[in-house]
């Protein structure tokens, strides 16, 4: 017998229970077997501690709309009754297609799904709520809970419990003003008591896909009621402050079925199903396949010193640019005019002081000594551009040198009578 409703079996015999697969506020999920069909089914009683009339009446409601859809996306009924207790009470029941898989829940609990299988997931929910609403059912409680995954990856949305008739001719069995649901599902006008339609089941799959790209709930709170007034007052966070990278018309999806104004989300199951397909159609290049928080690197203790700034070319020293700048030009001319000097050296002890003779003096050593400075120029210049370690300035010194020592030995000859190198 099973715990608070000392059943084997239903349906005069039919359904021999087997084993309890869940339990929820208003009744127990218990896996059978069907001896008429020989099949496995779920069978779903009741909890006699909520036979009022009103869960009565929503658990007959449940089977008669659950019944009637049609969509391999929502848990199909094959049967309804009550039962007799030993105490001579009954008790009613559900007999549905048994689903060998996993809640959602499950999923969820291991952290954030590939952005493709998210969207698929939710696009399946969404088929199957698009069939409920168009049979004028609000389910009012989607949730990964709900969502039944099977062993071949299929959707299952069950669990239409706390479901409520939206057609013209049907008597809402919940009051206005009545909070019924999951908290962290809820949309702001469940939340708030308000009159509901299918727009308050596209808030909770909104919420759904949320936590299966992120990993979690948009909202946390520590009660309840603190949790209802983040649904009707605060904006969820994007995904990408958590680290997940999404799609952008992912993200734009989210917020809008998120929206506070029911006005503002997707205008039926249908449409956002619309918006989720076109999604998964876009080119791999801009799709994120695993969603994954992003890892945070850790910031140093401090900041590095930036490089120093590298001068432009137009900005770059003299003798940085152009072949004339080159130090080898300022070695070969300081060494043609070391030859001129040395040919006007050995005329001034051959040829007389006159006019003619003075005016070529000039004329030799006058190149010699513009050589001689150019040289040096280029070598500072050059040397002043380069660094320590190039090679560049080494070469540098040694233009410098070299126009240096042909100066110092052409003076030498004027002012202090060196015959060094004389020919």
């Amino acid at each position: 017998m099973y715990e608070g409703e000392g059943l084997t079996s239903v349906g005069a015999g039919r359904y021999k229970l087997i084993q309890t697969v869940g339990r929820g506020g208003m009744a127990t999920v218990h896996e059978a077997v069907d001896s008429a069909l020989g099949r496995k089914v779920a069978v779903k009683v009741m909890h006699r501690a909520a036979t009022s009339e009103e869960f009565r009446a929503r658990f007959q409601q449940e089977a008669r709309a659950v019944g009637g859809l049609n969509t391999p996306t929502v848990v199909a009924v094959h049967d309804i009754g009550e039962e007799p207790v030993p105490d001579g009470d009954s008790v009613p029941y559900m007999v549905m297609e048994f689903v060998e898989g996993r809640p959602l829940s499950q999923f969820v609990s291991a952290g954030p799904m590939p952005v493709d299988e998210a969207l698929r997931i939710t696009a399946d929910v969404l088929d199957g709520l698009a069939a409920s609403h168009k049979a004028g059912l609000i389910h009012r409680d989607i949730k990964p809970a709900n969502v039944m995954m099977t062993m071949d990856g299929d959707v299952k949305v069950l669990d239409f419990g706390i479901a409520r008739a939206i057609a013209a001719d049907a008597s809402p069995i919940t009051r206005t003003g009545t909070v019924v649901g999951t908290a962290h599902y809820m949309s702001p006008e469940q939340a708030q008591g308000k009159e509901l339609d299918h727009r308050s089941d596209l808030y909770s799959t909104g919420v759904l896909l949320f936590e299966l790209l992120s990993g979690r709930r948009p909202f946390h709170a520590e009660s309840e009621a603190a949790l209802l007034y983040h649904h009707v007052h605060s904006a969820p966070p994007l995904l990408s402050s958590l680290g997940v990278t999404v799609p952008e018309a992912v993200q734009r999806l989210i917020s809008r079925s998120l929206d506070k104004e029911p006005d503002k989300r997707p205008s039926s199951a249908g449409q956002m199903r619309s918006m989720i397909l076109a999604a998964m159609q876009m080119p791999v290049s801009r799709r994120t396949s695993i969603a994954q928080p992003t890892p945070i690197p850790e910031r140093p203790a401090y900041d590095p010193l930036p490089p120093p700034p590298v001068p432009s070319e137009d900005h770059a020293p003299r003798s940085a640019r152009g072949w004339w700048g080159s130090p080898w030009v300022g070695i070969t001319v300081a060494t043609f005019g070391y030859i001129v000097g040395l040919i006007g050296y050995r005329l001034s002890f051959d040829l007389s002081l006159d006019a003619r003779v003075i005016g070529m003096y000039l004329s030799l050593f006058g190149p010699m000594y513009m050589s001689v400075l150019y040289g040096l120029f280029v070598g500072i210049r050059h040397t002043r551009a380069a660094t320590k370690q190039a090679s560049r300035r080494s070469l540098g010194v040694l233009c410098i040198f070299i126009n240096l020592l042909w100066g110092f030995y052409h003076l030498g000859t004027w002012l202090l009578g060196f015959r060094i190198l004389y020919f």
